[in-house]
């Protein structure tokens, strides 16, 4: 009791925040795996555990397939859950931390090994992005399997740390949050959800992925919820978990903000390709949806600009020009899995000393 009270009075927030982007996810969980290397670099030693990646964070966020990637990072190992005694995480490097049940590496493989599995290559590729503008592109069963393997039957309530999922309420016309919050900052009326439900809401982008249609588990009502992608209103989520992490820790006084994007579109649109556009060409596949790709990259560079200038905010932001790659979000194939990876290599290889910088924060 004691403990959850001087949580409130915390100096330094630590956030992790990863956007969305689909099989570009690669991107971040490459970036994060170089992270938890320099922290073994630095923090290794017969004397000391090396920590796991949820415990140097107070807040995890993560939207669209950032929401697959910050909820494997804190899901629990069931056998943990079991114990009469559950391990808590220690920043310390203590010895008595629980076990992720996913491991980076195994965050790698989902999408080298199994994105072409949520996203199959079909021989008639182009006519299949036609079809896009008159239903779902993708079958999600084969997600949902995977996310039920992963996941099982945890609760967004079981994360490791605290947790942030977007997604957005289409009945309800309002942004919709799964959290973790703290005991001291629970409200009465919280609604827990299975991990891979927040999983599938929180990138069901549409006309790639049919919206999600779940409930809560914990008996606040039957009442359903059809939520789609939260990319809609945060595809870069590091502000809205800047603003639960200044709820949360109303006291503190530095906010380190560690943001990882998939990826930036090198296609540029000019007046004379867009002066004679129009609805069906804003919206059209082949040109790459145009109207949602400017929407999601302005989203993201206005939370950039605005975290950047916030006084008591050190905002660590790592990503790059998608060159060499496909900006496609459901490329999946082994050649752009490769190109995807070296763009990843470029961003460590020009953000050296910058991500030394967010590790020595981090610790």
């Amino acid at each position: 009791m004691l403990r959850g009270s001087l949580e409130r009075y915390r100096r330094t927030v630590r956030i992790l925040s990863i956007d969305g982007g689909g099989i570009r996810g690669l991107i971040p969980a490459l970036l994060l795996h170089e992270l938890h290397r320099r922290i073994r670099l630095r923090r290794g030693g017969r004397s000391r555990r090396v920590p796991y990646l949820y415990e140097l964070f107070d807040l995890v966020a993560g939207t669209s397939t950032g929401a697959l990637i910050a909820l494997g990072l804190c899901a629990p190992d069931p056998r943990d859950l079991c114990s009469a005694a559950r391990p808590k995480h220690d920043r310390d490097g203590g010895r008595n931390a629980a076990h992720p049940a996913v491991s980076l590496d195994r965050i790698i493989e989902i999408y080298t090994r199994y994105g072409i599995q949520v996203f199959p290559r079909w021989k008639f590729s182009r006519l299949r992005t036609v079809l896009q503008a008159f239903g779902e592109k993708y079958d999600a069963a084969p997600y949902e399997r995977l996310l039920k393997i992963l996941y099982g039957d945890l609760r967004v309530s079981d994360a490791l740390t605290n947790l942030l999922i977007t997604s957005y309420d289409t009945e309800r016309q309002t942004p919709f949050l799964f959290k973790r919050r703290p005991p001291h900052y629970q409200q009465p009326d919280d609604r827990d959800f299975l991990m891979r439900d927040a999983a599938r809401a929180s990138s069901a982008a549409p006309t790639f992925f049919e919206p999600a249609y779940i409930r809560p588990v914990d008996g606040h009502g039957r009442e359903y919820f059809c939520l789609i992608d939260g990319a809609i209103f945060a595809a870069n989520p590091a502000m809205t978990a800047y603003i639960e992490a200044r709820k949360m820790y109303p006291w503190a006084r530095r906010f380190v903000i560690v943001s990882l994007g998939t990826g930036k579109r090198t296609r540029q649109f000019t007046y004379r390709e867009m002066r004679n556009w129009g609805y069906i060409d804003w919206v059209s596949p082949i040109k790459g949806v145009p109207l949602s790709s400017m929407t999601t990259e302005a989203i993201a560079e206005a939370v950039n600009y605005q975290l950047h200038r916030l006084p008591g905010v050190e905002y660590y932001r790592f990503n790059a020009m998608l060159q060499g790659s496909s900006e496609a979000m459901d490329d999946a194939s082994e050649e752009n899995m490769d190109a995807l990876s070296a763009v990843a290599r470029r961003i460590i290889d020009e953000s050296s000393e910058r991500l030394n910088a967010a590790v020595s924060a981090m610790l």
